[in-house]
């Protein structure tokens, strides 16, 4: 694999497998769900794609559904271990976790409404405030492009914290457009030049899953 040049950081971010909680449409937030069947397949499709790059370091969100994704991948990259992170860990959706999507669309449509669009002021009763959770994982990754310049990170994430770090890169959504989503188990890849500019490569990349059951990216 090419190296890295000398005043590039390359992230390589992969969303978690499928839990149950993805396949029956209940939100999670930072709720501990583990992998379920089909999640743990996925994870040992990302871990073979992955088997042949080269990584300098390893962060995972400390729930289990992405540390246990980050162990799959790393069976092939014994050189290596996980650090596992909070600042990686998904959106505190507060009240709203635990609960089906189609129920929140019914009672608190308001929410949802701007949930779907990604709007810099929500505020999720008992959770974080989107500017939180975007400052959480900005603040993160721009550390990240200052200390491994020239270096190749692996993050094992959740589909929320790929969506802040892609606005990071690339601004915020504008007028009716809604936020992009992304697969369980697919690869995003950003790189930050000299720790100031940064560039979306890869987005929502799921080449390895073919012939693994995958849901629609519908909007919430």
């Amino acid at each position: 694999m090419k190296k890295v040049a000398d005043n590039i950081c390359e992230i390589v971010a992969v969303r978690h497998g499928e839990t149950a909680s993805n396949h029956d449409g209940i939100i999670q937030g930072q709720l501990n769900i583990p992998l379920n069947e089909l999640g743990l397949l996925q994870a040992q499709a990302a871990a073979t794609r992955l088997s042949k790059w080269q990584f300098d370091a390893v962060f995972a969100s400390d729930l289990d559904r992405a540390m246990i994704t980050a162990e799959t991948i790393l069976s092939f990259h014994p050189g290596l271990t996980v650090t596992p992170t909070a600042a990686l860990r998904e959106w505190d959706l507060g009240f709203m976790q635990g609960r089906r999507i189609a129920d929140l669309n019914e009672k608190h449509p308001e929410i949802m409404a701007a949930f779907r669009r990604d709007l810099d002021d929500l505020n999720i009763p008992e959770g974080e405030s989107l500017a939180e959770f975007q400052n959480r994982v900005s603040g993160f990754i721009t550390g990240l492009a200052q200390q491994y310049q020239g270096k190749r990170i692996l993050l094992v994430t959740h589909g929320g914290a790929m969506q802040r770090m892609l606005k990071h890169a690339t601004g915020a959504i504008s007028g009716n457009n809604v936020r992009p989503f992304c697969a369980n188990a697919s690869l995003a890849v950003f790189r930050c030049k000299d720790a100031i500019n940064w560039q979306l490569v890869t987005w929502n990349d799921t080449a390895h899953l073919e012939g693994l059951e995958q849901k629609e990216l519908l909007p919430l």
